[in-house]
């Protein structure tokens, strides 16, 4: 894990397993920028050629306690060979974070802290380093758990989790509340338009993120509550679960922030790392190329800055070109701020082939 360069800095988010004497367990392929693939690079070994691994782990049960078991598992990797790669982040990101500082008068913005979302005032306006995230993903080793992702940096196993996601984002992560459904969506809704909608959008039964985005961008509301409301459906919406412009806001969010205690007791972290995690999982899947020349571009949804917040938790040294580390505060993501946009190659010099990791 990385360790923070301040005295008394919490300790790092970065989830790691230790693999010191395990150069064949199932490594992403070969390093970011290592010399072209030959046509045959990306071939999987035969199934009785596969080395076998064991990894000790702890496993929490339903009753609390705690089981140690080995996991085994063969030399098989996601991602065969390197190629290059340009993820591009949907709406959210911190960037729109400044909006909402915009919007909010002051007077709002001081009752808004004692919301749940209140620290994402503090947030810094981050740039998503696509490159970073995608250098990251070709790491990708196998995982049985479907709730967390492993990558492999030199002889550093590194797990994603939804315990780092809670710690980097400051959010509730915790289970859905048993009046909404697996994918944590309420199973009563009242029926037509909320008085929130009705209020500010008359006429419109249904509302796009980017008129969402207008409105607050274009108006300032007088009534705090309706201002902070509007802001808490807006930085759930377009940062947490963002999707494309074109998407309608989710019309539960409009019903839930009638009531501000629902709203704000709400898990969104674990909505949020759910989404995020489905995306970086299938982001190169079937995406892979043979021919170094090709680009291949894809789309992440969620709150991938968060991912690329974990990335930079990762390493003990990190170059100011790259990113400003401000002392340790919490949520961890107020740590980071000013990154800067690298290329791929700069990017796998800097983090991917250099061994201090965690």
């Amino acid at each position: 894990m990385r360790s923070h360069p301040s005295p008394g800095a919490p300790a790092p988010s970065a989830s790691r397993i230790q693999t010191r004497s395990s150069p064949n367990i199932a490594a992403a392929g070969p390093s970011v920028g290592a010399p072209g693939p030959s046509s045959s690079a990306g071939h999987i070994s035969p199934k009785s050629n596969r080395k076998k691994h064991k990894m000790p782990i702890s496993m929490k049960m339903n009753d609390g306690s705690v089981v140690d078991k080995v996991l085994e598992f063969e030399d098989e990797h996601y991602h065969k060979i390197w190629f290059y790669g340009k993820p591009a982040l949907i709406s959210g990101g911190l960037v729109a974070i400044n909006l909402v500082k915009k919007f909010l008068t002051s007077t709002q913005k001081s009752k808004f802290r004692s919301t749940s979302f209140g620290h994402f005032l503090d947030f810094e306006p981050l740039v998503f380093s696509g490159q970073l995230v995608h250098c990251m993903l070709l790491k990708e080793v196998f995982h049985l758990n479907p709730n967390e992702m492993m990558f492999k940096v030199h002889e550093t196993l590194l797990k994603f989790s939804i315990s780092d996601f809670a710690l980097i984002t400051g959010l509730n992560c915790a289970e859905y509340p048993s009046f909404c459904n697996e994918d944590g969506i309420p199973k009563q809704l009242p029926f037509g338009s909320s008085w929130l909608c009705s209020k500010y959008f008359p006429g419109k039964s249904s509302i796009y993120r980017g008129d969402l985005y207008d409105f607050l961008d274009q108006n300032q509301v007088k009534d705090d509550t309706d201002a902070i409301k509007l802001v808490l459906i807006f930085i759930v919406d377009y940062i947490l679960l963002s999707k494309k412009d074109n998407k309608l806001v989710d019309k539960y969010l409009w019903h839930m922030v009638d009531s501000l205690d629902m709203f704000g007791s709400f898990p969104w972290g674990r909505k949020s790392f759910l989404l995020t995690l489905e995306y970086l999982k299938k982001a190169l899947k079937g995406k892979q190329t043979d021919r170094q020349q090709d680009v291949i571009h894809y789309e992440l949804f969620g709150f991938p800055t968060a991912f690329q917040i974990w990335i930079y938790e990762c390493f003990i040294s990190l170059p100011k070109t790259v990113i400003s580390y401000n002392g340790p505060k919490i949520p961890r993501i107020c740590s980071w701020s000013k990154a800067f946009k690298s290329k791929f190659f700069s990017l796998n010099e800097k983090f991917f082939d250099c061994e201090e990791v965690c």
